[in-house]
């Protein structure tokens, strides 16, 4: 730690704020670049404001408190940031992914300001004290941790480019081939089907915020009494039945259990299982689909803000008869393709526990750069 110093934030990186002009709505047109607000990339727009790399700092006090979306590492790109976030970049004292990595393990909340709506100003947060090494060992560290981001990220996008061929195929080959749709939903799929109650006192439990918005899997559970809720099996698909979640997309695959396990969710679920014959993954290809997903916001009921849809209603939806050998073809393959994504899931599991074990010890100069090579070498 003798090499360490104690700083400001504000003197080790460049202020863009002032350089930044408000964002209106009107402004936000279809373009390639992303637009970043309180809570991540919420649209796209044909111009820019800056290209380089930099962090996002969210201004929202309840983000920073609950860590959602509250820093975020941008390598080089052209996007638009609103004001609810704040733009900085290392100076030539400070590798700015080495702050990313810095600022995740950092308490902020005594930075905050204002009683009714917290908020990071920008003074407040340039007077952040922060402990920081010299600027070769900053870079040494951040390369260590990226090595695990990216690796995790490499994983993250095979799985989407899977899912997304996988989608594209299920809409060409059958729901999308101007076959009449006759039959029903609850002739393909169960919906809430009878499960038997869980053997375990504290069986895996998946609530709302676990269900992901993208991808199919379920990346973390917990371990709950069994109270009640969804109970579901290996091979069923978890559907957010509720407003904003079912227009949000949140949708997964499970296939995270042990053999004959079951599981308990949450009750705003409905569960749907492939019937007999057809192949567990598609019913999962169902509930992404943007027909299907209509169909379901359309017959949502409730006030306002309590909205959702039961599976009574969806269990009419009409299908196209999916023909058989495509069926069966299909479901040999998109089967080898969960796997595939199971094991990509659970390898970054991996990767993110010894990435979040490493990250405080590296901050704090308690564990050197090649002591944290070496436990690299056993994961990548």
């Amino acid at each position: 730690m003798s090499e360490w110093r104690k700083v400001t934030l504000g003197s080790v990186t460049n202020n863009f704020d002032s350089k930044r002009r408000p964002v209106r709505t009107t402004e936000r047109v279809a373009g390639p670049y992303p637009y970043y607000g309180a809570s991540g990339v919420i649209d796209h727009v044909e111009d820019f404001i800056l290209d380089g790399d930099f962090l996002l700092i969210a201004e929202d006090g309840e983000n920073l408190r609950s860590r959602s979306t509250p820093i975020a590492f941008l390598a080089s790109g052209k996007v638009w940031v609103n004001n609810h976030a704040h733009v900085v970049e290392g100076n030539e004292r400070a590798d700015t992914r080495f702050l990313c990595h810095l600022l995740s393990v950092t308490d902020i909340g005594g930075y905050l300001t204002g009683s009714t709506q917290p908020k990071l100003t920008r003074s407040a947060m340039d007077s952040m004290a922060i402990t920081i090494p010299a600027l070769g060992t900053q870079i040494a560290i951040a390369e260590v941790l990226g090595a695990l981001d990216e690796k995790i990220a490499a994983n993250a996008k095979l799985a989407s480019s899977i899912i997304q061929l996988l989608e594209l195929e299920t809409r060409t080959r059958w729901l999308a081939t101007g076959s009449p749709a006759t039959t029903a939903m609850s002739d393909i799929f169960e919906l809430n089907p009878s499960t038997p109650r869980p053997s375990e006192a504290e069986p895996p439990y998946v609530d709302m915020k676990k269900l992901p918005e993208s991808g199919s899997g379920i990346a973390s559970w917990e371990h709950r009494e069994a109270k009640g809720g969804a109970r579901f099996s290996n091979g069923d698909t978890l559907l957010a039945r509720i407003t904003p979640c079912l227009q949000n997309r949140k949708t997964g695959y499970v296939d995270f259990l042990n053999d004959k396990q079951v599981g308990i969710g949450s009750t705003e679920f409905i569960v749907l299982r492939s019937r007999v014959g057809v192949p567990q993954p598609l019913s999962y290809f169902v509930a992404v689909d943007s027909d299907f997903r209509d169909f379901a916001i359309r017959h949502m009921f409730g006030t306002s803000g309590r909205q959702r849809v039961s599976a009574n209603d969806l269990a009419g939806y009409l299908l196209p008869s999916p023909d058989s050998d495509w069926l069966a073809d299909f479901g040999e393959r998109a089967t080898g393709a969960f796997e595939l994504m199971k094991s990509l899931l659970e390898e970054n599991r991996t990767l993110a526990a010894t990435r979040d074990a490493l990250l405080p010890q590296l901050m704090s100069g308690k564990l050197r750069v090649r002591d944290a090579e070496k436990v690299l070498e056993g994961v990548l």
